[in-house]
């Protein structure tokens, strides 16, 4: 099932022979560095934005807390999903193999990280880099033994003549690693050469700053005690050290929310103006304090709900938004993921595959749940233990049977059904046609055993079985006449044949006394 042929630990591919001498293939071992989190803030990848704030991958989630809750809530939501190896079977079913590359997957992928870890930290390469690599070390477990993740700002890819990608990393020391592609788990973003992903935080780079720069502007204004900028004004003339000193005095005692409201004395001429400039009403610094929620929400393609933006939120709309959530904002983060499993993790070509479980993402409330289940089970799709296990508890004996409903029926049993009265005609002798024709030959009543296999031809359930007794018992009362009673059962069962109704209305006992009906009693005549 794990990756055959090229071994992992094997040294000796296309990327040897191409390594510059100043730089060293690192000999894999499992114990040899740990994961360094951030290189410098220079190696971040993006310049300046317009908005005059400098943003980069290193900094983003510090000058952004709605980039922060867009990657965090993929990192969580992805690393909260059970990712499992299973085997396709013949019949197209599959089936879940334990072992050990399962273990890796969905408990732990190395001596130190969780399966839940390793998943949050890639996803989280992936928002803010648009690449996440870990690095394959084989060992006892065979060429896949540890996962050991590396960050993206020190990997370099590129593609070498034979076609295959060659991994260049920078150590903490400045030292270089040379990987080939068969040492390396790589998932990208969307990507313009096949190779490198797109940075999300430099395509985004300019709705990032601005709302970065909202929110410097926010904290400045406050920090000045909401109050706008002032000009001190003299009609003598002052050098400009002396300028300075005066704005470091007054700065040093009017600015800052502790310092708002303090008393100024002023001389040797000397007046305070405020400036006159847009307010933050007119600037609509709100709104685009909003927008840009949206803008960068867009960017990650995350609902603004899941990042606690309720703005536009409503109970009718909400359920659907997180299912497109799921759909069409996780789910791509998942293929993702499978796929580099199989093409970096698992041999090729075999039977297995890995895959994401995305039902706990899709539960409904309990009285949804309880109407899904109550469906599945009652057209035997669901077994009870089926459901049992989907809501975490435990299976019982005898729960793995499927029930379906008694009534159910086919196209080609209709069908049959339908073609039966013709086929009777057909076969009817020259006797039989002329006693049915003779006027006085008595007519033929049918048994009560003809009648009950006219009811289970039709697949009746109980409902309309006793339906149909009572059309039945308003012949009795006189209510209906034979062929208004024929009609009727024609339009309320078209299941049934002509034939059958007419056979089924002929054996009616037309001197019962209807059910809730007291027996006539004739008077007795006086003597």
């Amino acid at each position: 099932m794990e990756r055959t042929g090229t071994e992992a630990g094997q040294r000796t591919s296309d990327s040897d022979h191409l390594t510059p001498p100043e730089v060293r293939v690192y000999d894999a071992s499992p114990e040899r560095r740990f994961f360094t989190s951030l290189l410098d803030d220079d190696a971040g990848f993006v310049r300046g934005a317009s908005s005059g704030v400098r943003i980069n991958s290193g900094n983003a989630l510090q000058n952004s807390t709605v980039v922060l809750g867009c990657v965090r809530v993929l990192a969580e939501t992805v690393a909260s999903l059970p990712l499992h190896i299973y085997k396709m079977l013949p019949n197209g079913s599959r089936e879940r193999c334990p072992g050990w590359l399962d273990h890796l997957l969905s408990v732990a992928p190395n001596s130190w990280q969780t399966s839940f870890e390793w998943l949050e930290l890639s996803m989280t390469h992936l928002g803010l880099y648009g690449s996440c690599f870990s690095e394959i070390v084989p060992g006892p477990q065979g060429s896949v033994s540890e996962l050991l993740p590396l960050h993206p700002s020190r990997m370099k890819t590129s593609r070498i003549e034979n076609g295959r990608l060659r991994f260049e990393y920078t150590e903490p020391n400045g030292a270089k690693t040379v990987y080939n592609q068969d040492q390396i788990f790589r998932v990208t973003w969307m990507s313009t050469d096949g190779i490198n992903g797109s940075v999300p935080i430099e395509l985004g780079k300019e709705a990032i700053g601005l709302a970065r720069a909202c929110e410097l502007h926010g904290s400045r204004y406050f920090g000045n005690g909401a109050r706008p900028g002032v000009v001190l004004e003299t009609d003598q003339s002052m050098t400009p050290e002396a300028a300075e000193r005066l704005r470091e005095n007054w700065e040093r005692v009017h600015r800052g929310p502790d310092k708002a409201s303090k008393t100024a004395v002023l001389t040797g001429g000397l007046k305070a103006h405020e400036l006159d400039g847009n307010t933050n009403n007119e600037s609509q610094f709100l709104e685009a304090r909003r927008f840009q929620v949206e803008e960068i929400c867009r960017l990650y393609r995350v609902p603004p709900h899941m990042i606690q933006d309720l703005t536009r939120a409503t109970y009718s709309n909400i359920e659907q938004q997180s299912i497109d959530f799921v759909q069409y904002s996780v789910l791509p983060w998942l293929r993702r993921f499978e796929k580099a499993i199989l093409r970096d993790l698992i041999a090729q070509p075999t039977g297995y595959f890995a895959m994401f479980d995305t039902r706990q993402l899709l539960r409904g409330d309990a009285a949804s749940r309880m109407a899904f289940y109550t469906a599945g089970l009652d057209r035997g799709i669901f077994s009870i233990n089926d459901i049992r296990g989907w809501e975490g508890l435990n299976p019982i004996d005898g729960g793995d049977i499927h029930f379906f409903p008694l009534n159910m029926t086919t196209v080609e049993a209709i069908a049959k059904q339908g073609a039966e009265p013709h086929k009777m005609q057909a076969t009817d002798t020259p006797s039989q046609t002329s006693e049915q024709s003779s006027p006085d030959a008595p007519a033929a009543q049918p048994t009560d055993s003809a009648i009950e296999t006219d009811f289970a031809s039709a697949a009746l359930n109980g409902a309309q079985v006793s339906s149909l007794l009572e059309i039945l018992a308003n012949i009795v009362s006189g209510l209906l006449s034979h062929n208004g009673a024929i009609a009727t059962i024609g339009a309320a069962f078209p299941k049934l044949s002509q034939q059958q109704i007419e056979r089924i209305v002929a054996g009616v006992n037309q001197n019962a006394t209807p059910v809730g009906v007291e027996p006539t009693v004739q008077p007795e005549k006086a003597t």
